[in-house]
């Protein structure tokens, strides 16, 4: 009874949509395309034509580009005329097609009211700092310090007409409560033109939806979590290349350290180190390696001892740690005491002055990516810093230093109002910076390129090649 009935509804069906009842394969006529009048045709298309969906495949003549008015290869994509060789152009239902939306080249731009409202007169110029304040931070001080030497400099040389920059930290040891609503207060009853901040990734995330709601402008030292780039906020922009940029020379070292031999990874569980392991894990994929041992930890586990063993078990040619600057130095610590002999490799954090202090002399050799070319600021910058500060600058003070004097050249070019600060940070660009010159893509990330240096001496030094 259920076949018969099937069988009557499949004879009332139209062909397309018979097939798929029966469980044969549907291809729509032209999806996606649109004729003379703006419509697919199905309805007139005779079914005997080579032009029919109907015919064999190898009878069905490929759509060739139309002209335009102007002689212009055009293809009307979504009822939409793009000209041949546009990145918006595609035609649906093809191979090339992607099932999700792919993120715009266009840059992201604010277009809402605040440009119009006229500067007041204030006694100081306050710039909020979404990270602790503390240059002995063991994780986050050297982005401290270089944004102080940044705000110190720009003082000295006259400040905004005459008043000076003041740089007010909003911190907690736990983000998510007390650092945040305070950030909020620096916003608001403090009156900070431009955040620096994030520290991280995790709280970028949480300073975006505050800049988001309150338009401000965010400029990230920290974050290489392209996760919060993706949002589509056009209030935040990101200094550090985002994980996807470090991922493949991060993984192209590990292959080449390995030859061919076993390898082991080790990533910590909080925020940022998981959005690195999954990028890492994704150029892995499109290399076809595997690790022979992957271990994921707690970052505050105490006793290291014993991952350090489980790495080392199946005895790898080269293993690399994912972790926070700190957690990330005790365990290669570990794995060094652990008699391990190989190459270890590290991400973002591995490359701080932070990691150096954390692994002490188990850091020698290690590897970690960095900016292709520094600045050709960086050594008046790299004196200024050890004068002030009595040690040589790493990555995240570079990076500290480049967001504070971004956002002071920003407020001096376009005057106390949060809209044109955030619109002269995009036009600043390209700008340059100490660490390497700043780009900003249309998400307002700066993918700058990398190589890997080595650990030397407690400092990072170019990687000899044989």
């Amino acid at each position: 009874m259920r076949g018969l009935l099937l069988a009557v509804l499949v004879a009332a069906l139209p062909p397309v949509a018979a097939g798929a009842l029966a469980g044969g394969p549907v291809i729509p006529r032209d999806f996606g395309w649109t004729g003379p009048e703006g419509s697919a045709g199905a309805e007139t298309a005779d079914p005997s034509s080579p032009d029919s969906n109907d015919a064999p495949a190898k009878d069905r003549p490929s759509p060739g580009p139309s002209k335009g008015v102007d002689g212009s290869d055009t293809s009307r994509c979504h009822g939409k005329v793009v000209a041949q060789g546009d990145p918006r152009f595609t035609r649906v239902g093809t191979r090339d097609d992607r099932p999700y939306k792919e993120p715009s080249g266009v840059p992201l731009e604010f277009r809402g009211p605040g440009r119009e409202e006229p500067e007041p007169d204030v006694a100081e110029v306050v710039l909020g700092w979404f990270g602790p304040g503390d240059p002995t931070h063991p994780e986050f001080g050297d982005f401290w310090r270089g944004a102080v030497l940044a705000v110190e400099e720009e003082n000295a040389a006259g400040g905004y007409r005459g008043k000076r920059f003041r740089l007010v930290p909003s911190w907690s040891e736990s983000p998510w409560a007390a650092a945040v609503a305070d950030l909020t207060r620096t916003v608001y009853e403090r009156g900070a033109w431009a955040v620096i901040g994030g520290v991280d990734g995790a709280t970028t995330h949480l300073a975006v939806q505050i800049a988001l709601k309150s338009h401000f402008l965010l400029l990230s030292p920290g974050s290489t979590d392209v996760s919060a780039d993706r949002a589509n906020v056009p209030w935040l922009f990101s200094l550090p290349p985002s994980d996807e940029r470090y991922a493949p020379v991060i993984v192209e070292g590990l292959e080449k350290a390995a030859a061919g031999g076993p390898f082991a990874v080790a990533a910590a569980t909080d925020h940022d180190s998981h959005a690195a392991l999954v990028a890492v894990r994704r150029e892995m994929t499109k290399r076809r390696l595997t690790p022979a041992t992957l271990v994921e930890f707690a970052a505050d586990t105490p006793e290291v001892g014993s991952l350090a063993a489980r790495l080392g078990a199946d005895r790898p040619r080269a293993v690399l740690v994912l972790a926070s600057s700190a957690a990330a130095g005790r365990l290669v610590a570990a794995i060094r005491e652990a008699g391990f002999q190989g190459t270890v490799l590290g991400g973002a954090t591995a490359a701080r002055a932070a990691f150096g202090r954390a692994a002490g002399p188990a850091a020698e050799g290690v590897l970690a990516p960095l900016p292709a070319e520094p600045g050709l600021a960086w050594e008046a910058f790299a004196r200024a810093y050890e004068a002030r500060w009595a040690e040589p600058p790493d990555a995240a003070g570079a990076h500290g230093y480049d967001a504070a004097r971004l956002v002071v050249a920003a407020v001096v070019r376009a005057g106390l109002n949060r809209a044109r600060v955030r619109d002269a940070v995009r036009a600043l660009a390209p700008w340059p910076g100490a660490g390497g010159a700043v780009s900003w893509n249309a998400l307002g990330r700066n993918e700058s390129a990398l190589v890997l240096r080595a650990w030397s001496g407690g400092r990072l030094t170019a990687v000899s090649r044989p």
